[in-house]
């Protein structure tokens, strides 16, 4: 029996020094693992050993010639003591771009790291207006004053430097007017009718009143991102597949809802470019007319028109050519017939003929709409023929330049203004 319970005694203490160094294992192997998944924590979150965080924005935008001012950032351990912060990275406040101010802090072997981005940015209005002020830039740029009493600032020439990348695409600058930049998008949207109309009215060639155009509706509804519409490329309201391109969000927030001018040009103005400016933005409508069949549509007239997305004006073809004499004659010619303002013409268009925003006053009808046409005079047509689409929209006031230079390879790249 003493022998029996010596053995049992013996087993049971084998036994309980095999649990003891078995649990004194897997206490090691816990607190390894706790050990090391606080290590992984510490090297994604940095929270654990210590805080870095920066003073301010991440995100600063710097008014371009103006200074810049760290504004700091704090890197201590959780129980109050100072780490040394290495900052990396320079603003260059003379040039527009986007600068990165990197914040490294290391404390027991983990690193962390902040980024501040700070953007060296001008209003763009500011920008084009400090260009042209600049008798060098003026010239290099391909801007001028036009000469109608709201002396606007434009771009002419073959080729200026007015590209912007906008709507993920290349649209071009066509000029200052008072606190806003038009654009212009560089390649067309399509082939459409400006309107249409049934055979009944306007012989069915369409009603020249902007506010309630086929096109009108199709830019400011489905190419603004909304639902799809009717589109026509012929009278009679023949349809056609609309186009299928759309503005992205962030473009549309640029976006101005501008008051556009609807005037009609009535035929003792429609050489002379100032005078054609004018009536542009003038009271007369384009139904002056008193019947008849190309005269019999009902539609209530306006002569301005609050919206997003319209088109370029007659008078900006003109006046983006590089030859003075567009400046007072649009529709000059030279001695062989040929149209003297498709010459250092950026707006000019040499296989194409594109719709306008100039609306035709004419005696006898109320369907006349102006168009840029491909040997590069401004003429009248019915709004019911098929023409390219160029859309045109004014930027918000406050909209900043950033980066680029205006060329095709380096445009322009604008920010909401804050």
């Amino acid at each position: 029996m003493k022998k029996n319970g010596f053995i049992m005694s013996t087993y049971i203490y084998v036994l309980l020094v095999f649990f003891l160094l078995l649990l004194g294992t897997m206490l090691v192997v816990l607190n390894n693992t706790r050990l090391l998944a606080n290590k992984i924590k510490e090297n994604t979150d940095g929270n654990i050993d210590f805080n870095l965080i920066l003073k301010g924005d991440k995100e600063i935008i710097l008014k371009k010639d103006s200074e810049y001012i760290e504004p700091g950032y704090i890197a201590t351990t959780f129980d109050g003591k100072k780490l040394d912060v290495n900052v990396m990275g320079e603003v260059n406040v003379n040039k527009l771009g986007e600068y990165d101010i990197m914040y490294i802090a290391e404390y027991k072997g983990v690193e962390k790291k902040i980024r501040r981005k700070v953007i060296v940015a001008e209003n763009l209005v500011t920008y084009i207006t400090n260009l042209y002020e600049d008798s060098i830039t003026r010239t290099s740029n391909g801007l001028k004053k036009d000469n109608t009493p709201d002396q606007n600032i434009r771009y002419y020439g073959s080729d200026p430097n007015n590209y912007v990348r906008f709507n993920n695409e290349l649209w071009r600058i066509i000029g200052v007017f008072n606190d806003n930049v038009k654009l212009i998008r560089k390649d067309s949207l399509g082939w459409l009718s400006w309107d249409s109309s049934e055979e009944s009215i306007n012989e069915g060639w369409g009603v020249n009143e902007w506010s309630t155009s086929a096109l009108k509706n199709y830019l400011n509804t489905m190419y603004y991102g909304g639902t799809s519409v009717t589109c026509y490329n012929a009278r009679n309201k023949q349809t056609t597949t609309c186009p299928t391109n759309k503005l992205n969000t962030e473009s549309k927030t640029l976006i101005d809802y501008y008051t556009w001018k609807t005037g009609a040009i009535e035929m003792s103005k429609r050489t002379n470019t100032p005078a054609f400016y004018k009536s542009e933005r003038g009271n007369v409508t384009g139904k002056i007319c008193n019947g008849g069949s190309a005269c019999n549509d009902t539609v209530e007239r306006t002569t301005e028109w609050p919206g997003y997305i319209g088109l370029p004006y007659a008078t900006d073809y003109a006046y983006a050519s590089g030859e003075s004499i567009c400046e007072t004659n649009m529709v000059k010619q030279d001695s062989s017939n040929t149209y003297i303002c498709k010459n250092n013409n950026w707006m000019f268009k040499p296989n194409t003929w594109y719709w306008t925003l100039s609306l035709d006053a004419y005696p006898s009808a109320s369907r006349g709409v102006w168009l840029v046409y491909s040997d590069g005079h401004v003429g009248n047509i019915n709004a019911a023929y098929g023409a390219a689409i160029f859309p045109a929209i004014y930027l918000k006031t406050d909209i900043l330049i950033k980066s680029g230079t205006g060329t095709s390879s380096e445009p322009y790249i604008l920010k909401a203004g804050s």
